[in-house]
């Protein structure tokens, strides 16, 4: 189901980014609908985890509102400027999604690290053939065994820009005409 007749019609000559050849302008409204909605979770997301204790932590707070003052530009005004804006932006949302992903593995090995010495610190160790591993496996960090930091929830940056950037495909933006 869409929006209301009277909805479609003023958004669709309003803004002539969402006309396109077929169904392209509905498709790219759809796309900027999940970009919107992306922010939306991420943001409720990282505030549910108290996602704020530290610069690293500011990051993800500021790609979101980077990308959704880009996708607003964008759709108030598709020039060649912002869509060049929106496509920069896309790309920073992905490399701040990979940022975000190497920081959790990283908070969680050394989670791994730190209990694994505590454990050695408290308890008698037996002088079996017991191996003694004071680092946790890959395999610890990445599911979570260790550490407290979810590993896919620091991709969450990455679909909505790759969203944000799917939304320019074919356009080129206006073009102010040349001064006489």
């Amino acid at each position: 189901m869409g929006l209301p007749g009277c909805c479609t019609e003023m958004l669709y000559h309003s803004r002539p980014m969402f006309r396109g050849e077929g169904a392209a302008g509905g498709l790219r409204a759809g796309l900027l609908l999940l970009v919107l909605l992306g922010v939306t979770g991420s943001a409720l997301a990282l505030a549910y985890e108290r996602h704020w204790q530290g610069p690293w932590q500011l990051a993800p707070w500021i790609t979101l509102g980077i990308v959704i003052a880009a996708a607003v530009a964008l759709t108030v005004r598709p020039t060649a400027a912002m869509v060049w804006l929106a496509r920069t932006v896309a790309a920073l949302a992905i490399v701040s999604g990979a940022i975000g992903v190497w920081q959790h593995i990283d908070a969680n090995y050394n989670a791994g690290t730190v209990a694994e010495q505590d454990s050695h610190d408290h308890h008698s160790h037996s002088h079996g053939s017991e191996a003694e591993s004071s680092e946790p496996s890959m395999g610890e960090v990445m599911t979570g065994a260790v550490g407290h930091a979810p590993i896919p929830a620091a991709l969450a940056t990455a679909p909505v820009g790759l969203a944000l950037g799917l939304a320019t495909i074919g356009l080129a933006g206006v073009r102010r005409p040349p001064a006489e």
